[in-house]
């Protein structure tokens, strides 16, 4: 019998798109589902694909489009995962984005939100996510569906713990990394014995001198998630200080492994990382110096089932017939 899902998995090879995938390769293997087909590994999202794609399994039980991109002929149920704030962007926040990616994130968006109007289920990660969604393209609220991303318990490796805190953060222009890095070192300095690190995945290329200069500085380059995890429960605290997220799995895994995450102190934030959050509100005088503190010294409790992955690909593929 011909598979009746088809999944594509064309995206990027990094970031959230990859760790999503990691998980969806897991639950394969783990289930060795035959009824479902995977397309689009190790392609980019582009116009010759997504033509491309539309002649597959149109007469099947399921699509699925992981990439915000829903599949629009018509035949099979359409589903699609829309993860990217960029493509639902406030006035004030597009206002905020350089004018050299101005242009092309107006041009995504539109694609995006052509594409989701013919979904027939949107699958977002947050209610955060669900409201931008729901705010720029209203007649689609019946079908936006909120579920947490899946994140597996032995995702994150057990390992001797050293004084670092590890920020995670791919770099990217709108998410000022530069500057929250720069307000991390001020504190770690002010309240944190010398020995303790910040270990960050950027190259020497992507941060300013300063933060260079630190000795607390190390530079541990754009990793996937097969190196990364080595550092995860090797460090002692999360720093994810970005405000412009659909989900952010380091928050989630943070709250699976039982680590504190320092991060800004919202609604999204507490929704995923629930009590791994040491959280602070960006301006406040010594908010961020009680997170970091807090953060060195809170006991987490590991807390695994908001994000338990078989569940989450069961509902999203559809259980085997």
């Amino acid at each position: 019998m011909p598979p009746m899902v088809t999944v594509d998995v064309a995206g990027g090879p990094m970031g959230g798109a990859a760790r999503f995938r990691a998980e969806l390769a897991g639950y394969l293997a783990r289930t060795r589902r035959s009824d479902v087909q995977v397309i689009g590994t190790g392609r980019q999202v582009d116009p010759a694909w997504l033509v491309r794609r539309e002649l597959v399994g149109r007469a099947r039980g399921r699509r699925v489009a992981l990439n915000n991109v829903s599949f629009i002929s018509p035949g099979a149920e359409r589903w699609t995962l829309l993860r990217n704030p960029l493509d639902f962007l406030s006035e004030l926040e597009l206002s905020q984005v350089s004018r050299q990616a101005r242009a092309s994130t107006v041009m995504r968006a539109s694609v995006i939100h052509g594409a989701a109007r013919r979904a027939d289920v949107i699958v977002v990660p947050t209610n955060g996510m669900a409201e931008r969604v729901v705010r720029v393209l209203p007649g689609v609220q019946d079908r936006v569906v909120v579920r947490p991303h899946p994140v597996s318990v032995d995702a994150i490796p057990n390992a001797v713990r050293r004084p670092a805190i590890l920020c995670p953060v791919l770099f990217s222009p709108y998410k000022g990394m530069a500057e929250r890095l720069i307000d991390l070192l001020r504190v770690m300095d002010a309240i944190l014995e010398p020995e303790v690190s910040l270990w960050v995945t950027a190259t020497e290329s992507e941060v300013p001198a300063q933060l260079r200069a630190s000795p607390r500085t190390e530079l541990v380059g754009r990793l996937d998630h097969r190196d990364l995890r080595q550092l995860w429960m090797s460090s002692q605290a999360i720093y994810f200080p970005t405000d412009v997220e659909s989900f952010g799995y380091p928050l989630a895994e943070a709250r699976v492994s039982g680590l504190a995450v320092i991060a800004l102190d919202t609604a999204q934030n507490r929704e995923v990382a629930g009590p791994a959050l040491c959280g602070f509100v960006a301006d406040r005088p010594g908010s961020l110096e009680d997170a970091v503190q807090a953060a060195m010294t809170k006991e987490i409790r590991p807390d695994p089932a908001p994000f338990e992955p078989d569940s989450y690909f069961d509902w999203l593929l559809g259980t085997e017939t």
